[in-house]
């Protein structure tokens, strides 16, 4: 069956029960409140319920009556488009692939060989990713599904050729990739080189995709051609400016000459982003860091995907996501990198793909400009250094912790990674730790994201006995184990639910907007306390999500400056972290993160491993 066939026959977004939603926000304020506090809290929640609530609520309903997904245009402009700060690095993300990295023997080889490295590794990685564009355009992508269920693929529209628009006030988005059956889109990629841009076709005229060696030759011509050549002026860092000062300077350098346009209206046409860097990268957290917080000028962050290919061959990958989320980048890499796997050919044979006698060299996609621009990159370029030199990240992997011995536990990995993260906050800062774990909604039509708020009053009570070591009162094996599967059993619970739609953040916020549309006084429920202390309107101090059983890794920016971003996966070598925190937090340590990190999953393992039959 085509690969968006199943979309217009999804079940549209339900709205949930204003009563189960109540109880649920209920239930995850209660660890962060006193008993007096949320006696308070249980009055102004129901004071909403049977006040203002209950008629937002039928407001709410009434605009799911008349959209499929009464979420989809607010999610969007609500949580990204009309975001004024600088997207990059506080909305974009990061990411790379464990093991990808080129050895040194290979790369002595290479160098011997006189092979570009850098334009190799690109070559091969961007030969597989446009596969991929090319099964998407014939529809030839098998649907993904979860057990019998279908997920909308429809955020996989929005990955190829898709670009962030600058607007004052709100940005909007375009995105041009059109099926096989829906007409001609673009098939051309971005190349970004000394802070430069190229315009390199991924197809002949004949339709057919260039070769991994004919790739590769294009990528080698523009390096070796513009390495002796000067550096551009570095008009990509202002897509790291604050989005209002950055739609006036892009609206300022098309009227200053209109070729500027036409160079913008390729790169943001372009299917993604190829940017070559003169930064070094031998492990993830160089490659990590150098995608995510380094090397503006180079980038053009607005665009959806920007590979970032670092001198030593190493690549990460920079990503605005607005339009997507991160299963969609995340399944992408997989594929382009499971498909590297099976064709077992390195980078010194990158020559032996084929090359036809025709094909268009890289065109250079020039921009006129003058000294206000040229003080707007400066200042862009400072801003956004200064912002990156605040964060800190780091990957941990867990070798021990492999995919087999956590089935072994039965108990779902994700659940487990969870339990080990709320243990390994609560015994680092002695306090639950509010926390937003990502949940697909891509059941229903043109589903997004639904939060798990994961540290629930079980995972709390658990990580106190845990952390209990008086030994008159300390549980025993058996009892800590119970309450463990007790806690794994909520969270299981509150993530099959927030799949179904039936968390409680969704809602909340479609009331609040529903309020604010109305034009009425914000509701109490949302000015309380125990709102902001359990992590509602952005303050959740642990921000998660499981990228899976791959060995993609990835990150992004803390919701609040005193809290971690955790992003996980089940990798061939362990459960492997990327943990991301403001290094000007009082309150955050990375390295008693990751050491407490490594010491809960040991003394969960440790529980497992000592009673086997419990």
């Amino acid at each position: 069956m085509p690969t968006f066939s199943f979309d217009e026959n999804l079940p549209s977004l339900p709205v949930p029960d204003l009563d189960k939603t109540l109880k649920k926000y209920l239930e995850s304020v209660h660890p962060f409140l006193s008993e007096i506090e949320f006696q308070q809290t249980t009055k102004i929640v129901e004071d909403f319920r049977t006040g203002i609530g209950k008629n937002l609520h039928f407001h709410l309903v009434e605009r799911s009556r008349s959209q499929r997904n009464w979420l989809e245009k607010w999610w969007l402009d609500w949580a990204y488009l009309e975001w004024r700060e600088p997207i990059a690095p506080f909305i974009n993300t990061s990411g790379c692939v464990i093991g990808s990295e080129v050895p040194v023997s290979l790369a002595e080889k290479a160098e011997k060989m006189n092979i570009n490295i850098p334009a190799a590794k690109a070559a091969f990685t961007c030969f597989y990713m446009n596969m991929f564009f090319q099964e998407l355009r014939s529809e030839t992508l098998p649907a993904q599904k979860s057990r019998t269920t279908y997920l909308s693929m429809d955020q996989f529209r929005k990955f190829y050729s898709t670009c962030r628009i600058p607007l004052e006030n709100k940005d909007k988005m375009v995105n041009y990739f059109k099926t096989s059956n829906e007409g001609n889109c673009p098939t051309h990629l971005i190349v970004m080189f000394k802070n430069r841009f190229f315009k390199v076709n991924a197809y002949h005229e004949n339709s057919k995709l260039l070769s991994i060696t004919e790739l590769y030759h294009q990528f080698k011509y523009i390096i070796e051609n513009y390495t002796p050549r000067s550096h551009g002026i570095g008009i990509g860092s202002l897509t790291s400016d604050r989005r209002d000062r950055w739609a006036r300077n892009r609206q300022y350098l098309i009227d200053l000459n209109p070729k500027n346009l036409e160079s913008f209206d390729n790169i943001e046409k372009g299917l993604y982003v190829v940017n070559f860097d003169d930064l070094k990268a031998y492990n993830i957290d160089q490659i990590l860091e150098i995608s995510f917080l380094k090397n503006p000028k180079n980038r053009f962050f607005d665009k959806s995907y920007e590979l970032i290919v670092s001198k030593t061959g190493f690549i990460g990958s920079n990503v605005e996501h607005t339009p997507f989320d991160g299963m969609v980048s995340t399944t992408i890499i997989a594929y382009t990198f499971e498909k590297l796997k099976k064709l077992a050919k390195d980078i010194t044979m990158v020559e032996s793909f084929g090359i036809e006698e025709k094909f268009v060299e890289p065109t250079e996609l020039e921009f006129d400009y003058d000294l206000h621009i040229e003080n707007e990159i400066k200042n862009s370029s400072e801003q956004f250094e200064k912002t990156g030199s605040l964060l800190e990240c780091k990957n941990l992997i867990l070798s021990s912790c492999t995919k087999d011995q956590l089935k072994s536990y039965r108990i779902n990995p994700d659940t487990f990674t969870q339990m080990c993260m709320q243990l390994a906050y609560y015994q680092l800062h002695n306090k639950p730790a509010p926390t937003y774990e990502t949940a697909t909604t891509r059941g229903f039509y043109h589903g997004r994201t639904e939060t798990v708020r994961s540290c629930s009053k079980e995972a709390v009570k658990w990580c106190q006995a845990m952390i209990n070591q008086n030994k008159l009162t300390r549980l025993n094996d058996f009892e800590l184990l119970k309450l463990f599967r007790q806690a794994c059993e909520k969270h299981d619970r509150l993530m099959n639910e927030a799949r179904d739609n039936e968390g409680c953040d969704r809602h909340l916020l479609g009331l609040m907007l529903i309020a604010g549309e109305l034009g009425l006084e914000m509701p109490k429920i949302f000015t309380d306390p125990a709102w902001k202390k359990s992590g509602g309107g952005g303050n959740f101090l642990i921000s998660s999500s499981c990228v899976g059983y791959t060995n993609t890794v990835g990150t992004c920016c803390p919701f609040c400056l005193d809290g971690y971003t955790m992003i996980y996966c089940f990798s061939d070598q362990g459960l492997c972290f990327s943990i991301t925190r403001f290094k000007n937090s009082s309150e955050t340590s990375m390295n008693g993160i990751v050491e407490s990190l490594k010491s809960a999953t040991q003394q969960v393992q440790r529980l497992f491993e000592m009673n086997p039959k419990i």
